[in-house]
């Protein structure tokens, strides 16, 4: 028995230090890596990198689009609860109520890069129909969150933000910056209207904000339209809300 447990740690051993290699390869990347780089900066075998790539892609810890390869929204959610514990403590009862008052299914996301990660999800009656989990990540230009979060920024950081994720939103910059100015008008609130998008789902989101900017975004999703007018302002009051319990948890701990 022992003989046979010595002769698997050396395989298991090898296959830990191949994902080890790809792990830290897509961690270090500026951005996204084709499988040919992957192969070429671990050193790997192709068809060894493929391999595990595309089973590391069906578990989570991978995320691969038309771009390439990066790090996936597994790995991006369990990298974020530990920073945004607060955030999430602060943010868990007024998500619910949220849901209750919308019976839409309420979000909590924050900007990691260009993409908007979503760190909780309370459903309500519409969670079936709405196609999101907690580490599902989206380019924060195709998010309510992430325009939300981006209206709060200058046109150059937006700028700067975009590039870095080597995309453009479809329609390009000009109307991304038009769509942002439609935010700002409402007070920071983004809607997506459900005839927008292929999976016919609405959204309306809000910043939620910091001593420096926004840290955060609520948004609710639901299949077919949201009233806009009535839910709208739910949503920038369950922000806001978010927002002051952060100050005040901050404030206690400085008093502390």
């Amino acid at each position: 028995m022992f003989d046979g447990q010595q002769e698997d740690a050396g395989p298991r051993s090898g296959v830990l230090e191949r994902v080890t290699l790809i792990m830290d390869c897509l961690g270090e990347a500026p951005g996204h890596l084709m499988l040919e780089d992957v192969a070429g900066i671990t050193g790997l075998p192709r068809s060894t990198t493929f391999r595990l790539l595309r089973q590391l892609a069906d578990l989570g810890w991978v995320g691969h689009e038309a771009e390439g390869y990066v790090l996936g929204p597994r790995l991006a959610y369990r990298g974020v609860l530990a920073d945004f514990d607060g955030l999430r403590a602060a943010a868990s009862p007024v998500l619910s109520e949220l849901a209750g008052k919308t019976g839409c299914v309420a979000h909590l996301g924050i900007m990691h890069g260009s993409f908007v990660d979503y760190v909780d999800r309370i459903g309500a009656g519409a969670e079936s129909s709405v196609p999101t989990r907690i580490g599902t990540r989206i380019f924060a230009p195709e998010s309510t969150s992430g325009m939300a979060m981006l209206s709060w920024l200058a046109p150059e950081e937006v700028d700067a933000v975009i590039d870095h994720a080597g995309a453009n939103r479809s329609g390009g910059r000009d109307v991304l910056h038009r769509d942002l100015g439609i935010v700002r008008r409402r007070g920071g609130v983004a809607y997506r209207d459900a005839s927008g998008g292929a999976s016919g789902v609405s959204s309306v989101g809000a910043a939620i904000l910091g001593p420096e900017g926004p840290v955060g975004a609520v948004s609710v999703a639901r299949r077919g339209s949201i009233p806009l007018q009535s839910v709208g302002p739910l949503v920038r009051r369950a922000a806001d809300a978010i927002t002051a319990a952060l100050h005040d948890s901050t404030a206690g701990s400085e008093r502390l």
